[in-house]
């Protein structure tokens, strides 16, 4: 199993609306610091229990995470270089254009903010799919899917259906699995409803959009073909009370945290990672102080 990151830098220096969530100024954290430091302790937690870990990113990403922060990856690619001329709202799509590269390789995806404290994530490694977790919300897709099949122009069919049904939809906070061919034709229909529709995408709430063609549009592939998934909490998380930031509780009680949405906005949570960052590993510490120092004097 190759595991993967990725960082398409693009949106992450977009600071036209930073205070927008649906946008990734700085990542969604509060400060460029506070990114860095997720992102060298996740990358670090996530190869002391899986060294075969890559870096998918662009030629900005390699200065930062191998030339500066020098951070441990297998490999590091400038494949994201290719999504210069797309939208940096689309900030999803560095994602689904790096699972797309993995073609005829078995995957997994672990977003940045991602931290593990075992091997947690060995029993769904072997499945056709799988993902972090889910849950039945369609609330949050119905205005967007409503918009975009009123809306948009040549929506391909994997997109229809009835948001009425019990339908699972996926958290990609880990994300991969051993059937190439869906996440080949899943990233293939994703890219070309955008790009079907590049003129539209001033006038669509843009965080929805990003989860509508990452998040809605395999979940609604797996249910119509019946591909196997797993997920790494089985159980749906329905009321939203799932505590994926149970730091208190590691490494006993909590061995995966996620700090998803609004969890990096946290002064709590921001404050553990930087320390254990600190304390855990002092050299890639001192690394992320010096080079945001040198870069925002």
């Amino acid at each position: 199993m190759k595991f993967i990151q990725s960082f398409w830098s693009k949106p992450f220096f977009d600071d036209t609306e930073k205070n927008n969530w649906n946008y990734r100024h700085f990542g969604g954290f509060h400060s460029s610091f506070l990114f860095y430091c997720s992102w060298t302790y996740s990358c670090l937690s996530i190869k002391k229990q899986y060294p075969n870990l890559h870096l998918v990113t662009d030629d900005r990403g390699i200065e930062i995470f191998k030339e500066a922060l020098d951070l441990p990856y297998t490999s590091f690619s400038n494949d994201l270089n290719d999504l210069d001329n797309y939208n940096t709202k689309l900030w999803a799509l560095g994602k689904l254009y790096t699972y797309k590269l993995q073609k005829n390789t078995p995957f997994c995806h672990i977003d940045g903010d991602v931290f593990l404290f075992d091997k947690v994530l060995d029993p769904i490694l072997k499945s056709p799919v799988f993902y972090q977790s889910y849950d039945f919300d369609a609330d949050q897709y119905h205005e967007i899917h409503e918009y975009i099949h009123q809306n948009f122009d040549n929506v391909p069919s994997e997109y229809h259906c009835d948001l009425s049904e019990k339908m699972k939809f996926i958290n990609a906070g880990v994300i991969g699995g051993n059937n190439s061919d869906i996440f080949q034709r899943y990233t293939a229909k994703a890219f070309e409803l955008i790009e079907n529709n590049t003129s539209k995408l001033e006038d669509i709430n843009q965080g929805l959009l990003n989860l509508y063609y990452e998040q809605f549009l395999l979940s609604n592939m797996v249910a119509k073909e019946n591909i196997e998934t797993a997920s790494l909490f089985p159980k749906p998380n329905d009321d939203h009370n799932h505590n994926f930031a149970a730091f208190h509780q590691i490494p006993h009680g909590t061995t995966y945290v996620h700090l998803l949405s609004h969890l990096k906005k946290s002064t709590e949570f921001m404050e553990q990672v930087v320390v254990r960052l600190q304390l855990e590993y002092p050299d890639y510490y001192t690394r992320v102080v010096t080079f945001h120092q040198k870069n925002n004097s």
